[in-house]
C-alpha cells in the first residue's frame, strides 16, 4: 500500500471517528433532553428542602451513607486545603486524611475519605469537561445540562451517595430553571402560566416551605406578575393595559405605594416625551446637508444643552460609551 493511500485511509478514518463522536453527543443530548421534558430530575419524594431534610440528617455517615452535613464538610476541606493546580492534588488528599484521622474514628475517616476522592473527581471532571460547561442562559439547555451532571456524579458516587450530597442543591436549580421557562414561555397567556407554576409547586415540593425562587418583596412579585401577563398586555390597547396594570398593583401595594408609582410612571413618561423631542432635533441637525460637520457638532451641542441643562454633560459621556458599545 502506497505511502499516499495511507494517509488518505487515514484521514477518512479520523474523519469518520469525528463524525461518530458528534453523533454520539447529539443522540446523548437528545435523550437527556427527552427525559427532562417527560420528567423531573428531583420531584416531592425528594426531600431536598432545608425546612424538611432528611431525618438523619444532623450527623456525617449516619448509616453509611452521605448528608448534606457530609456535603458541608466536602465543600469545608475543598476550601481549607486548597491548590494552586490540578498537579497538587496529592499534597491536598495527604491533608484531608490527615485532618479527617484527626477528628473522627479509623473507619468513618476511611470512608469519608474514599467519598471525598470521589467527589472531587467529580467537581474537577465537571468543571473541566467542556460538555458540562454552560453556553447559553436558556433555561432549556441548562437543565439538561443539571440532568447530566447529576447523572455523572450517579456514576462516580453511586446513585443514593450523589443524591444525598448534591441533591438539594440540584433540586432547587431545576426548580428554578423549570419555573423560567414557563414565565419566558411567549406562547402561554398569564392565567394558564399561574396554572402551570401552581402545578410545578407542587410536583416538585408539595406542601414543603420553598426555600428559594420564591419572592417575598412585594415589588419583585409585582414585576413577576408583570412577567407572567405579559402576552395578555401587549394585546391590550393602552387604556385597557393600564387599567390591568392598576388591578396588579393592587395586589401588592397600598393606595400610597400605588400613588408613587403613578409619580414615577409620570416622570418616565415625561423624559421617554422629552427623549423623543431631543432625538427628532437632533436628527434633524444631522440630515442636514448645507452645514459641515463642525457646525453640526457645535449645533448639536447647543441643542443638549438646552434639554438637559446641567445633565448635558453625563448624557454626553452616556452617548459616547453607548456609541462604543455599538461599535
Amino acid at each position: 500500500m502506497t505511502r499516499k493511500k495511507i494517509i488518505i485511509i487515514l484521514a477518512i478514518s479520523a474523519v469518520t471517528a469525528l463524525i461518530a463522536f458528534r453523533v454520539a453527543n447529539y443522540l446523548n443530548y437528545k435523550i437527556a433532553e427527552h427525559y427532562v421534558e417527560k420528567h423531573y430530575i428531583f420531584d416531592k419524594d425528594f426531600p431536598g428542602n432545608p425546612q424538611k431534610p432528611f431525618a438523619s440528617s444532623n450527623t456525617l455517615l449516619p448509616d453509611g451513607t452521605a448528608t448534606e452535613k457530609t456535603l458541608e464538610l466536602f465543600r469545608f476541606l475543598q476550601q481549607r486545603f486548597a491548590v494552586k493546580s490540578i498537579n497538587e492534588l496529592t499534597e491536598h488528599f495527604n491533608k484531608v486524611r490527615a485532618y479527617l484521622d484527626a477528628r473522627f474514628n479509623k473507619s468513618n475517616a476511611s470512608r469519608l475519605f474514599e467519598m471525598y476522592k470521589k467527589y472531587m473527581e467529580c467537581v474537577i471532571k465537571i468543571a473541566n469537561n467542556p460538555k458540562y460547561r454552560a453556553k447559553t442562559l436558556d433555561p432549556k439547555p441548562l437543565l439538561v445540562l443539571l440532568y447530566k451532571g447529576q447523572n455523572f456524579r450517579r456514576d462516580k458516587l453511586g446513585r443514593e451517595t450523589a443524591d444525598r450530597l448534591f441533591g438539594m442543591d440540584v433540586k432547587e436549580r431545576e426548580y428554578l430553571l423549570r419555573r423560567s421557562l414557563i414565565i419566558g414561555d411567549n406562547s402561554l397567556y398569564g392565567g394558564d402560566k399561574e396554572n402551570r407554576l401552581q402545578r410545578l409547586k407542587y410536583d416538585m415540593w408539595d406542601d414543603d416551605v420553598i426555600s428559594s425562587g420564591e419572592e417575598s418583596n412585594p415589588y419583585n412579585r409585582y414585576q413577576l406578575k408583570l412577567l407572567v401577563y405579559q402576552k395578555d398586555l401587549a394585546e391590550l390597547g393602552e387604556e385597557k393595559r393600564q387599567v390591568k396594570i392598576e388591578e396588579f398593583r393592587k395586589e401588592f401595594f397600598s393606595k400610597a405605594q400605588i400613588k408613587r408609582l403613578r409619580e414615577v410612571d409620570d416622570q418616565i413618561a415625561k423624559e421617554k416625551e422629552k427623549m423623543e423631542r431631543y432625538r427628532a432635533a437632533e436628527k434633524e441637525i444631522l440630515d442636514s446637508i448645507n452645514i459641515t460637520k463642525e457646525e453640526k457638532d457645535k449645533r448639536i451641542k447647543a441643542l443638549q444643552e438646552k434639554f438637559f441643562g446641567k445633565d448635558a454633560e453625563a448624557f454626553r459621556r452616556r452617548e459616547i460609551i453607548y456609541k462604543g458599545v455599538e461599535k
